[in-house]
């Protein structure tokens, strides 16, 4: 029985691929002949780095200082090969309470002077509102948390503390 073998798998591996990731390689690696080879085929070649101090790294730290790309996490990776916007999802920080507003109060409170008490009239300006629909997000936010009032005045409260949530949010 006559066994199959592949006479160039890195060129094979190579083409097959929008990408090559090298994660460890030494100096004299097969993972760097794939990438070599990936680069000489307009593939986008990127690399994981590892410590310093090992063998098992030279060769990934000498891919990255020449033309390799630096990733840390597989969305990194879809990011750099996928086209824009097909496969990567938009990265985001953790949802805050204020993310969840509907637009129309998300723009009066982002309108909202950090420090000073400040009447409707000059709010809905800022906001580029009518005044009675300024006034309704208001009621909406100072219910929420997010504003408080005295008189004519509005102004903005401090963040609820991490972990805690604006009541009704």
């Amino acid at each position: 029985m006559q066994r199959h073998t592949t006479e160039h798998p890195p060129q094979q591996n190579a083409a097959l691929t929008r990408g090559t990731v090298v994660v460890e390689a030494e100096l004299r690696s097969g993972s760097l002949v794939t990438a070599r080879r990936a680069r000489e085929l307009h593939r986008t070649v990127m690399g994981v780095p590892g410590p310093v101090t090992s063998g098992l790294s030279s060769g990934v730290h000498r891919l990255l200082r020449a033309d390799g790309a630096l990733v840390t996490d597989p969305d990194e990776v879809i990011e750099l090969v996928g086209h824009i916007g097909e496969l990567a999802p938009e990265r985001r920080g953790p949802a805050l309470p204020r993310d969840l507003l509907p637009p129309a109060a998300a723009r009066v409170l982002e309108a909202m002077p950090a420090r000073n008490a400040v009447p409707v009239g000059k709010l809905a300006r800022a906001a580029g509102t009518p005044s009675e629909l300024t006034l309704v997000r208001l009621h909406e936010l100072r219910s929420l948390g997010f504003v408080e009032r005295k008189g004519d005045h509005w102004w903005l409260l401090p963040p609820a503390p991490a972990g805690a949530r604006h009541p009704n949010v």
